[in-house]
């Protein structure tokens, strides 16, 4: 790609250090575009200072801000030039300076990666509900494409219900990098954590926050309290409830059997798959769509538990490279857990067939090749028109 390649903004609400999946996506397909000569810029919020920032990445002062969210107009002025936006929905009051800049200046390309429905409860349930209802077909019916990372998930999201944009909507599911994460063995760590050469060992991985609630935590801390079967727990992620998890592990008397290990580094993180006998995947609600970790998880060889949701299913699957089982439902969870602690050789198959689905659907390489020739399609599609 030359100099005089197009340029490219990447627009998501949450960007690294910040853990997230959504910034976690954007974060790949900016390096690995620019690692194919592509000029791609990043706008995301400022929610704290970043030293060590690359100049290509823009941190934007929101004038308000609810979570996630972000209320920044300025994207309008500051996305002139750019011939591609690629906007990662949902973002309240990011997306929507975007999208007046495009029904203004319909010659910049605009694509939108839709990562899941926006869900919640009370007073922030009812604004993410009229919102959907009143601005997000305007939002969507001006997108060049829209990607989702699984037709499973699509079907069943609120975008399936705008049939005006049926024909503009593209499959991309997300990568992982089968280098990082492989199929180890991590005696050394065990080692460092403290915990018993022999014993099976059960890893979480997921934010510890507010943000982050429907990781199902809780539930599968339930589901460990009466088990029988030797095993460890490996709690990897940071946030402000990791003392009230840690508290509910004391509580159902699993203090000796569970290790919060806080924030992992990425350098480090393979460390702790390598370590693992089995993925916990338990999340309780629809905001989990796809599931980065769960891949990381397969890429390393692991069988994973998880919930039965749209999008994860594309992930794991039932019975071929992990067991799916209803959220929220402790018995079901437990069941599965008892059978893969029991069952060595089936949980190796499990892990064995998981890395070869991930090395089948999920390299990143022939995916950013996919992403590539949309972006082309759109620009090629821009400069065909007429104004």
């Amino acid at each position: 790609m030359s100099a005089s390649s197009p340029k490219i903004a990447q627009v998501v609400c949450t960007y690294p250090p910040y853990r997230g999946g959504m910034g976690k996506v954007a974060f790949e397909y900016t390096e690995r575009l620019r690692s194919r000569g592509y000029n791609v810029h990043v706008f995301t919020s400022k929610d704290e200072d970043v030293v060590d920032d690359p100049d290509y990445v823009h941190r934007i002062p929101a004038i308000l801000s609810v979570g996630n969210a972000g209320v920044m107009p300025s994207l309008f002025n500051r996305l002139k030039g750019f011939d591609l936006v690629h906007v990662h929905y949902p973002f309240f009051g990011g997306a929507e300076p975007v999208i007046v800049r495009k029904a203004l200046r319909q010659d910049q390309g605009l694509i939108m990666t839709y990562h899941m429905d926006a869900t919640a409860t009370g007073f922030r349930g009812a604004m993410f509900e009229a919102h959907k209802q009143v601005l997000f077909p305007w939002i969507a019916n001006r997108c060049d494409r829209i990607l989702v990372s699984s037709k499973d998930y699509y079907e069943s999201s609120a975008l399936a219900k705008l049939t005006s944009v049926r024909d503009r909507v593209e499959i991309h599911p997300f990568g992982v990098d089968l280098k990082k994460f492989s199929p180890e063995i991590e005696e050394e760590l065990q080692m460092e954590l403290g915990i018993s050469k022999n014993v099976p060992i059960l890893l979480f991985v997921g934010g510890l926050d507010r943000a982050h609630h429907f990781k199902g935590l809780p539930v599968l801390l339930e589901s460990l309290k009466d088990l029988a079967q030797p095993f460890h727990l490996v709690v990897v992620g940071s946030g402000e409830l990791k003392e009230t998890y840690e508290a509910l592990a004391r509580t159902h008397h699993l203090s000796e059997r569970v290790t919060f290990a806080g924030g992992v580094s990425d350098e480090d993180l393979p460390r702790y798959y390598a370590l693992a006998d089995i993925f916990m995947f338990p999340s309780i609600r629809r905001a989990e769509a796809f599931g980065l970790v769960a891949l990381e998880a397969a890429a390393s060889g692991l069988p994973t538990i998880a919930s039965n949701l749209p999008g994860v299913r594309s992930v794991v699957l039932d019975g071929e490279t992990g067991i799916l089982v209803t959220p929220e439902d402790v018995g079901a969870l437990q069941e599965a857990i008892e059978l893969l602690l029991t069952r060595t050789d089936l949980r190796e198959q499990l892990g064995r067939s998981a890395r070869l689905h991930a090395e089948a659907q999920f390299n990143w390489e022939p995916l950013m090749t996919h992403l590539e020739a949309t972006y082309k399609s759109v620009l090629e599609q821009q400069s065909k028109r007429e104004y």
